[in-house]
């Protein structure tokens, strides 16, 4: 039976895909057949003509689908976008916020915090961070809504990464998720772990391991919507809303 690789390993093969997709300016880096860029993103219900980020950007683009469809931001909220990446979704967040609204983008692949910080000159509310989301370089209870767009799947320690955005949030703070969950019988991956995790097949869960883990973590509400299959896999949707104080 083949060896899992080591959670270091996985991050390890994470921030070096992601390194080559920033260098090469296409999210296309994989041997993996895998839509991406603008066309991925009108696909997915963005609406790339009318906002104003640019082609660079774009064609940087590898989300699993629109959490910003689920759920509607107040203008003054924190929003924290994990695995932002070259920042899309910070960008789109950011249009709906004013001061004190902000939106800080977390990402381990410092080369691609250095093109969001390029790409999101237009939007002075969004913030650039490196950090792992398995320990959080924010303050408790201090955020209204994560987002997360095809990155919870390449995180190999998910318990630790959920607890930490439960952390973040403020009672009553939303997470919105989206990424790829398992629906059908998977096959064994005995080789090219590096493409299965970097491209959120091997990290994805089932709707029954998000329940179990999302009600564990301290998240009193949830709902998952299908967005659209692909064999053993579906594209997917979560939104979930941390527990009020008692």
């Amino acid at each position: 039976m083949p060896k899992t690789p080591s959670h270091q390993k996985i991050k390890a093969y994470v921030r070096e895909v992601y390194a080559r997709l920033a260098a090469s300016g296409t999210a296309n880096v994989s041997h993996a057949p895998i839509a991406s860029g603008e066309d991925l993103a009108h696909a997915l219900g963005y609406d790339t003509s009318g906002l104003s980020i640019s082609k660079k950007a774009w064609n940087l683009f590898a989300g699993c689908g629109n959490p910003l469809q689920e759920i509607e931001l107040e203008p003054h909220w924190t929003v924290i976008d994990l695995g932002c990446g070259v920042g899309i979704d910070s960008q789109v967040a950011a249009l709906s916020l004013q001061p004190p609204g902000r939106v800080i983008g977390i990402d381990i692949t410092v080369a691609l915090l250095r093109q969001a910080k390029e790409y999101a000159g237009a939007h002075p509310g969004c913030h650039w961070v490196a950090g792992d989301a398995e320990q959080l370089p924010l303050q408790s209870a201090n955020v209204d809504l994560v987002i997360t767009n095809g990155s919870f799947n390449l995180m190999p320690h998910k318990e630790q990464a959920l607890a930490e955005i439960c952390r973040v949030l403020r009672p009553g703070g939303y997470l919105a998720l989206a990424d790829l969950i398992v629906v059908g019988e998977m096959e064994l991956i005995t080789e090219g772990f590096e493409d299965a995790w970097s491209w959120c097949v091997a990290g994805a869960l089932s709707a029954e391991e998000y329940e179990v883990l999302l009600k564990s973590k301290g998240f009193s509400w949830w709902e998952l919507k299908e967005k659209g299959n692909y064999g053993p896999l579906a594209a997917a949707h979560v939104l979930a809303r941390k527990a009020e104080e008692d």
